[in-house]
């Protein structure tokens, strides 16, 4: 069975696997899911690659994107230790937004999140937090990005 038939981006394929990981944890459908999952990351990268290409062409090599590399994403490994917790999970863009989520704050710090007081969310990029200015209200942020909370 083809359970990422209509996705389309990363962004896309994160936010359904966390549909699915929340569905069918721990059972024998999500071993498949999951192999899915990574195929699909695979061939996403190397069109995101072939993008990145593109851009950093007339680039100079201070300025240039780095590749994505897909075996380094933790998304779906991440996901796996969180979802149990008691706390709202949103999918904004890439990345993984917990709220309602203070008696779980020393885990999230321990799996790679970062806290944003102004948007009193726990967060996780993939990478460790940059001194990142935002002025947008997470409303902002999931207008534009794209929110999922399956």
């Amino acid at each position: 069975m083809e359970y990422f038939g209509s996705v389309q981006t990363i962004e896309q394929l994160k936010a359904e696997y966390l549909a699915y990981l929340r569905k069918w944890k721990g059972s024998a459908m999500m071993d498949e899911v999951k192999k899915q999952y990574e195929d699909l990351l695979f061939t996403f990268g190397v069109e995101v690659n072939r993008q990145i290409d593109e851009q950093n062409k007339n680039l100079s090599a201070e300025y240039q994107k780095p590749h994505y590399d897909a075996s380094k994403d933790r998304y779906a490994e991440t996901l796996e230790k969180i979802i149990d917790f008691n706390m709202t999970i949103e999918i904004i863009g890439q990345w993984i937004w917990c709220f309602d989520s203070k008696e779980y704050k020393d885990q999230l710090k321990e799996f790679g999140f970062w806290f944003s007081a102004s948007k009193r969310a726990w967060v996780y990029s993939g990478s460790p937090k940059k001194h990142i200015r935002s002025h947008n209200k997470v409303s902002d942020l999931r207008k534009k990005m794209g929110k999922r909370t399956d």
